[in-house]
């Protein structure tokens, strides 16, 4: 069978979509009746007729005084409540932000220093303190020469890098006065 044949997707309305739009759309069977009304006065939060009534300047809406106060006191204090957690769990990610950065400075000292004294590239494992425990555990590691490798995660680093340094020089020469020309 053609696609053509299958395609359910028409701009407009056959006539069996617009009976079935009728049926459950139409403006009779969606009206309202008396009873989905609330009667004039009648607060808007805890839908009585108001008690002590308040009215809100900006939309006109009718509140008991009391509803509307314990209202605001509750949005109040949720307010307040997230703004608390906003805040611990931005300082958790400055805390996490910085001992990360800490073990990555420790780790690339700790590769520069193997790589130094002319031995492979391995990471130190978590735990040890000094390069002679590492020798220890593997003692084939000593003397040999790291091969130079890549890992795209330098690559990425490389590249955003290169990217700052092009970004600052332009910068540099949008801001250099213009030599006006002499004749």
């Amino acid at each position: 069978m053609a696609h053509s044949k299958r395609n359910t997707s028409l701009a407009f309305f056959t006539a069996h979509e617009r009976s079935l739009l009728k049926t459950t759309w139409g403006s009779q069977s969606t009206r309202l009746s008396r009873d989905s009304f609330l009667p004039f006065a009648s607060c808007a939060l805890c839908l009585q007729p108001s008690r002590d009534p308040v009215a809100c300047a900006s939309h006109g809406d009718i509140f008991c005084r009391e509803c509307i106060v314990s209202n605001l006191l509750a949005q109040r204090k949720e307010l307040v409540r997230l703004e608390n957690e906003d805040g611990r769990r931005r300082r958790e990610a400055e805390e996490n932000e910085g001992t990360r950065a800490e073990e990555e400075r420790e780790r690339s000292v700790r590769e520069f220093e193997r790589t130094m004294m002319g031995l492979e590239g391995k990471p130190v494992r978590k735990g040890s303190t000094s390069l002679k425990e590492a020798e220890r555990r593997d003692p084939e590691a000593r003397g040999v020469k790291r091969k130079f490798e890549l890992d795209e995660e330098q690559m990425l680093q490389n590249a955003k890098d290169e990217r700052a340094k092009a970004r600052k020089a332009i910068d540099d020469e949008n801001l250099a006065p213009k030599p006006s020309p002499t004749r």
